[in-house]
């Protein structure tokens, strides 16, 4: 299957070596500058790795051309709605997701269930923590607030507090924190490599596919993929 990989960051380097590595073959690779013309590529699928504020337009492109679409931005959520608009109005598919590691999906199901048992226990204050390298752009990262909105809905919660740092090459760590006066209980992610990132894009692509290829369209996040794994 061939990839056209918009953005030429450090995802879309990663995810392009992996799809590769799995027999796919990147027909595309459109940099900042490069003029956006979708049906040119000869594209089975598109992974958008941009920037937030570039995101939105770029998928929208895509959809509008036929292509399905694999957004690996973050940062551009509160656009959710014209995206809708857009696969609605061109039966489009997209798949989404603020991190695509496995490890941190199941990071985010335990978390609700330490958030759920620490409910009878008001003494321990919730909070998440993440650090990124110096040149990420969104702060808070999506991650974090995936994380965030996840426990909120399972422990009735608002609000949570979100500490975020940036500093020299961290590939991202995420933590989840309940602390008390008198101790402190910690769930933690981090990446040791963009393998995860990677691996887990390149699974989504293939899925999107093969929804394309049922017919199904519509917007699709990780949740939906992992109950088919």
């Amino acid at each position: 299957m061939n990839l056209a990989i918009i953005g030429n960051g450090r995802l879309g380097k990663a995810v392009g070596k992996a799809w590769e590595e799995a027999g796919g073959k990147v027909v595309a690779r459109i940099g900042k500058g490069d003029r956006l013309q979708p049906s040119s590529w000869g594209a089975d699928i598109v992974l958008e790795s941009s920037t937030p504020s570039t995101a939105l337009q770029n998928a929208t492109a895509c959809i509008t051309a036929g292509l399905p679409i694999v957004i690996g931005t973050t940062g551009w959520h509160d656009k959710m709605s014209e995206l809708t608009e857009c696969v609605n109005a061109n039966n489009g598919y997209v798949f989404h997701a603020t991190n695509f590691s496995i490890g941190v999906h199941l990071m985010n199901k335990l978390a609700c269930i330490m958030t759920q048992s620490l409910e009878k226990f008001p003494q321990y204050t919730p909070s998440i923590s993440e650090t990124h390298h110096i040149q990420k752009l969104d702060k808070p990262s999506g991650t974090a607030i995936t994380l965030a909105t996840e426990i909120e809905e399972a422990g009735g919660l608002a609000n949570l507090n979100i500490e975020s740092i940036r500093e020299g090459e961290v590939i991202g760590k995420h933590e989840l924190i309940f602390e008390s006066e008198v101790d402190k209980l910690v769930l933690t992610h981090e990446a040791k490599s963009r393998l995860g990132f990677a691996r887990g894009a390149a699974l989504a692509a293939s899925w999107l596919i093969e929804a394309k290829e049922n017919n199904a369209s519509g917007i699709y996040t990780m949740n939906d993929m992992i109950r088919d794994l």
